[in-house]
């Protein structure tokens, strides 16, 4: 059987072989090791299409997006990715 990862990369690369235009992605960095993640943050920043994504990694939303959509308990409001820095 797969791991949690390789389901993962598995997955995203039958996303990326469809040409689809926008990907939905739900914590996409959860399951990877240490050495796939940013190999995995790298290609999905190169993603040509719209990517909406749910994610409580700093390190994916810095890397990766380019808007940042927090929801609260007053609605969504819109964060600097640049604002998660590595050691938060």
């Amino acid at each position: 059987t797969l791991s949690g990862g390789q389901k993962i990369k598995l997955a995203y690369a039958r996303l990326r072989l469809t040409q689809a235009e926008v990907l939905i992605l739900d914590e996409p960095s959860r399951h990877l090791s240490p050495l796939s993640n940013p190999v995995f943050r790298a290609g999905l920043a190169l993603y040509p299409g719209a990517v909406i994504s749910v994610s409580h990694d700093r390190v994916f939303l810095r890397e990766v997006c380019s808007r940042v959509l927090r929801l609260t308990s007053q609605g969504l409001k819109e964060e600097d990715p640049w604002l998660y820095s590595s050691r938060d």
